[in-house]
């Protein structure tokens, strides 16, 4: 709140009152004290709140331009009094993205449909790396950073050497932008990773398939219009808003009679599953839940879902192995990739894209229990014996199945 200094505060307030219409944000307004050296106080902030958005925008700029002057009259006092308007969150992370997207090579910027190319970033850029006193030295943060880029745009200019994207997705990326809060938009599948999942899907002639985080649908949807007719994709969303935003797009891309909604969240969505029967009946899953500490119970369940032969991609899995990063999720999400790579019962490649997806293609049926007391031994004790004894053992079985089957 503004100190009453002279009336100063009030007279504010009265000039904000006549631009700013009753039901208008005009937000925040900082004050400047000019040459007063007996007052201590550098700002003063007021916010003038209510219901809509100004109407009357050329009316808010010049008021944002010029300031106003009043008297306070304490011994020889003056206090000159100017006004800025802040700009939202919102804006701020739109402009960032703008700047950035801009230089992204293989396709235009995405709100002014303009492109640039790296060579001009890199002319930006050289001028103040040889103004500083000292090249910056290598560290973790520059290696990431150079590591991202190149990631990004590398990726966007394969998307120029790959199939098209359809264009119900392209419509849903742009809905994203144009219609949630940055901070949701950005929590939309990539172009890139829908692009593999269609090709993995349409590869391995899925048709039941889980996806895990749907979101507000890209994923599911890239991977049921690679399918036959007769696929099914099994959708987990918790959140309801992105639940019923997905159901209106799966009707935009005419894979509605495809999809199956469940607003619920993925481990005992997975246990119902495994509970009615469902064990090793499908053919891929897609996993992308918000909660990424959850990936590992995840996959022991995905292990008794899906088929010899089936795949299950795992979403975000790259950045985590920056062992600099020591919060959560990233500590879990290194324990989960590691034990990933070494689980006996798929066979496990991280792919480096965008933020990096791992595929598992199953391999073998191991029993839980058997295979737990197994690993606990090779991982913890160092001693292999029991994982190996359990793998023959499978191998007999499976030789004894093949021998028993009818020749045809």
């Amino acid at each position: 709140w503004l100190p009453d200094i002279g009336g100063a505060s009030s007279t504010i307030a009265g000039v904000a009152s006549e631009i700013v219409p009753s039901g208008s944000c005009l937000g925040r307004v900082d004050i400047f004290p000019f040459p007063s050296g007996l007052m201590s106080v550098v700002s003063q902030v007021m916010y003038v709140t209510a219901a809509a958005w100004l109407p009357d925008a050329p009316a808010v700029m010049q008021f944002q331009q010029n300031f106003i002057t009043k008297a306070v009259r304490t011994g020889q006092v003056e206090m000159q009094f100017g006004f800025k308007v802040q700009k939202s969150e919102r804006l701020l992370i739109r402009e960032a993205w703008e700047r950035a997207d801009a230089y992204r090579p293989g396709k235009a910027n995405w709100f002014t449909n303009g492109q640039k190319d790296l060579v001009q970033l890199h002319d930006l850029l050289v001028p103040e790396i040889e103004a500083s006193p000292e090249e910056p030295l290598p560290c973790n943060a520059t290696s990431l950073l150079g590591a991202l880029l190149k990631v990004l745009t590398t990726g966007d200019l394969a998307l120029t050497l790959c199939s098209k994207e359809p264009p119900v997705l392209k419509s849903l990326r742009d809905w994203l932008v144009a219609e949630l809060p940055m901070p949701e938009a950005v929590l939309g599948l990539p172009e890139e990773q829908g692009r593999v999942l269609s090709v993995l899907a349409r590869a391995l002639n899925a048709r039941r398939i889980l996806d895990l985080g749907t979101f507000t649908g890209y994923s599911a949807i890239a991977m049921a219009l690679a399918t036959a007719d007769d696929a099914t994709v099994l959708c987990c969303e918790p959140k309801q808003k992105p639940a019923r935003a997905a159901l209106d797009w799966f009707v935009k891309a005419g894979v509605r009679s495809k999809m199956v909604m469940h607003e619920c969240e993925a481990q005992p969505f997975l246990a119902e599953l495994i509970t009615n029967g469902d064990e090793a009946t499908f053919d891929m899953a897609f996993v992308d839940i918000g909660d990424r500490a959850q990936y590992a119970a995840i996959h022991e369940q995905l292990m008794c879902l899906i088929r010899v032969g089936g795949l299950v991609v795992y979403y975000d899995t790259l950045w985590s192995s920056d062992e600099v990063l020591q919060h959560e999720p990233y500590t879990s999400m290194r324990e989960f990739n590691s034990r990933l790579s070494k689980d006996p019962r798929v066979i496990a490649t991280l792919v480096p894209l965008s933020y990096g997806i791992t595929l598992c293609i199953k391999t073998v049926n191991l029993e839980g229990e058997a295979l737990a007391s197994a690993l606990v031994a090779r991982d913890e004790q160092g001693d292999h014996g029991p994982l190996q004894e359990l793998l023959v053992s499978r191998q007999q079985e499976l030789k004894t199945l093949l021998a028993d089957m009818p020749v045809a």
